[in-house]
């Protein structure tokens, strides 16, 4: 009988230790992406109504609640397409550049540095290290240890976007695919600045297509008008200069200087400059005419002992 009871109470620690175990491992798989306050695998943040997941190299996938599949039907179906990057078709909100890359979603402007990495996603800029990786998210500070691999953040992106929020679609979230890649290790967008368009209707005809970072030759990477969406008909939308500097201006920095091409003076005037003298061309003097200068005598002889001895 004790046996029994002995193995009966084997039997129910076992299980209690096999549900834990499970418990452990659901709850590790659903806050995984939780980790280090949600930041690690990507940078996940809303901006105008589109929600954005950042990698930490510098690409992208994108979600629009507004315009997306119902996640709560899509969720735990199998070949579930959510996101941008995961197979869903948001190509008539987007435009697309001449080389490929996504540079603006309905009128929220997307901007690249010269190497393909999203540096602005509507207000939200982003900045990366010589390494090549995310330093900053809005104001959201990014640090990595020694060997370079993510450790631990700190400040929040801004006041909409303070924390991670953890939503079941976002396990979801892709990098592109390879024939979808722009970020490349060579400025090939040094001198290229796109043309965006006011977002005022879907687009037709629009798709994805490969870019040209994923078709080039060699090293060489060409702009296509093919690559680009067909804009015809619709209003160039305004994007004033993009300085991440602060108050400066396109002219060199100066210090109170005005743009007049004269040399910087203190107040003088084009003559030479003198204290107080007149342009005169006489000799220095003391207050004396032009006669020689003697001390207070006239040009008359002397004849004071001459009279007296008279």
């Amino acid at each position: 009988m004790k046996q029994l009871m002995y193995f009966l109470s084997a039997l129910l620690l076992t299980s209690i230790t096999v549900n834990a175990e499970a418990i452990n491992k659901e709850e590790t798989s659903e806050t995984i992406v939780s980790s280090y306050r949600g930041y690690g695998k990507s940078f996940i943040f809303n901006e105008q109504g589109i929600e954005f997941s950042v990698y930490a190299d510098g690409q992208f996938d994108f979600y629009m609640p507004n315009y997306g599949p119902k996640v709560n039907v899509s969720i735990g179906s199998p070949n579930v397409n959510i996101s941008f990057n995961s197979g869903y078709d948001y190509s008539a909100y987007v435009q697309y550049d001449e080389y490929g890359a996504i540079i603006q979603i309905e009128n929220t402007p997307i901007y690249y540095d010269y190497y393909g990495r999203i540096t602005q996603a509507g207000d939200i800029y982003i900045n990366y290290n010589n390494r090549g990786f995310i330093t900053r998210v809005g104001g959201l500070y990014v640090h990595y240890n020694r060997y370079n691999t993510f450790d631990h953040c700190t400040g929040y992106i801004n006041v909409y976007n303070r924390g991670y929020v953890y939503r079941p679609w976002h396990r979801y979230y892709a990098i592109p695919a390879y024939n979808h890649c722009v970020v490349y290790n060579r400025p090939y967008r040094q001198h290229y600045t796109p043309i965006r368009y006011r977002y005022n209707r879907p687009y037709t005809n629009n798709y994805r297509r490969t870019t040209a970072v994923a078709s080039r030759r060699g090293n060489t990477i060409s702009r296509n008008r093919s690559y680009a969406s067909n804009t015809n008909g619709r209003t160039r939308a305004s994007s004033p200069t993009r300085t991440r500097t602060r108050d400066n201006v396109s002219t060199p920095r100066t210090r109170g200087n005005n743009s007049v091409s004269t040399p910087r003076t203190r107040g003088n005037t084009s003559s030479p400059r003198t204290r107080g003298t007149t342009s005169t061309t006489t000799p220095r003097t003391g207050g004396n005419a032009s006669t020689p200068r003697t001390r207070g005598n006239s040009t008359t002889p002397n004849t004071e002992s001459a009279i007296k001895h008279s």
